[in-house]
């Protein structure tokens, strides 16, 4: 009979240790999770530069998309950027567009509305999102990283999202 119960208590410890491993983001990942729940796994894409079509392919390749900064998680790639030397002085493509909708920001995974203005998007001269139908893009550069419409044909660096 203790052989069965420490059995059961092994099999329950191993179980909590896979929910532990099966929340984490894979190697080459950063965990960017508020809720361990929902995981948030964010790969700043440096070995390449690309267009948006590009990496989001790239990204796709992965099981992943271009990364939706919505929210908070906007503030916490700020901070993650600015907490690394290497990411500073770069730009990287995001997962929102325009494109066929000219206007109309949206998120490519559900189509659902960017959020306008600060304190997402560039509030200096000019205003972002700018470049009509030629900047359909959205992407975050330096200094600010705040999102910018951008022309797909800019090599730049992207973050993936799974």
């Amino acid at each position: 009979m203790k052989w069965a119960a420490t059995l059961a208590l092994v099999a329950a410890a191993f179980g909590l240790v896979l929910i532990e491993e099966a929340g984490s983001c894979p190697v080459g990942w950063v965990d960017f999770s508020v809720d361990p729940m929902s995981p948030v796994c964010l790969k700043f894409v440096m070995y390449g530069k690309g267009t948006w079509y590009s990496l989001r392919g790239l990204c796709q390749a992965e099981g992943a998309d271009l990364a939706e900064l919505r929210g908070e998680l906007h503030h916490q790639v700020y901070e993650y950027i600015m907490d690394h030397q290497d990411l500073q002085d770069e730009g990287f493509w995001i997962g929102g567009t325009d494109e066929g909708h000219e206007g109309s920001w949206t998120w490519v995974s559900d189509n659902s509305p960017m959020p306008m203005g600060v304190p997402h998007w560039y509030p200096c001269h000019p205003a972002q999102p700018d470049g009509g139908t030629s900047s359909n893009y959205a992407c975050i550069y330096t200094p600010d990283f705040y999102f910018h419409s951008c022309k797909n044909d800019i090599k730049i660096y992207a973050i993936c999202q799974i």
